[in-house]
């Protein structure tokens, strides 16, 4: 089991190292950092979070995401406002431009996996494939350390 194991770490490791380098070059023409492309990644799922939601989230300091989030509200990808109850507080929404880049940047992605599945549909059952990964995502929810 160890051995299927390390080689699931490593399938899983790959492809996302490839997904990653394929989209930063997409992203490289879009202007936008792979670090930004999370950011806007993270506030596309939730309505509207807190800095330090996003910042546990995301595992930054909160230097560095301040860093990032002023320069996606100079680019009005994202919004940000404080709390009139507690000026502590600071929200984060994307703006319709952020959610539009993000939505088009996330159909390229899609189109890059389209490609990469259309070549092999013959030997892998799709179904099968996401009802696997949909379980490990799922116990991995349950999982922080050992």
């Amino acid at each position: 089991m160890d051995t299927e194991i390390k080689s699931l770490e490593y399938l899983l490791r790959e492809i996302n190292h490839k997904m990653n380098l394929v989209t930063k070059n997409y992203l490289n023409s879009k202007n936008i950092t792979m670090s930004r492309f999370w950011v806007l990644n993270k506030l596309h799922s939730d309505e509207a979070i807190t800095m330090k939601q996003l910042q546990s989230q995301l595992l930054l300091s909160p230097s560095t995401l301040t860093g990032l989030i002023d320069n996606l509200v100079a680019d009005d990808l994202v919004s940000r406002w404080r709390d009139t109850k507690d000026r502590r507080l600071v929200f984060l929404k994307l703006t319709d431009k952020g959610s539009n880049l993000l939505n088009e940047i996330l159909e390229y992605r899609t189109l890059v996996l389209k490609k990469i599945v259309s070549k092999c549909t013959k030997d892998i059952d799709l179904n099968m494939l996401n009802k696997n990964l949909e379980t490990l995502l799922k116990m991995s929810n349950n999982i922080d350390t050992i």
